[in-house]
């Protein structure tokens, strides 16, 4: 589960790269100036990456509470 989220939030930051070169710099991936679409490519995948990122940390929030409370048990 945490190796998927972690392949989520890389795919995340390399949207959010195309999205940025659609806004500064569209003739490096051959498109045309395209500065909305962009720009909203650009929050879709900073808003995923964070959501991506807060179940990361509840995921490992649990983990760590699991082992916890295995070693007190013990």
């Amino acid at each position: 589960m945490v190796t998927l989220l972690n392949i989520g939030r890389f795919l995340m930051v390399v949207w959010i790269g195309y999205a940025l070169l659609l806004v500064f710099a569209p003739r490096l991936v051959h498109s045309e100036p395209n500065m909305i679409g962009g720009v909203i490519q650009a929050i879709a995948a900073f808003t995923i990456g964070y959501l991506l990122d807060r179940i990361l940390g509840l995921v490992l929030r649990r983990k760590a509470a699991r082992a916890d409370g295995e070693q007190t048990s013990n």
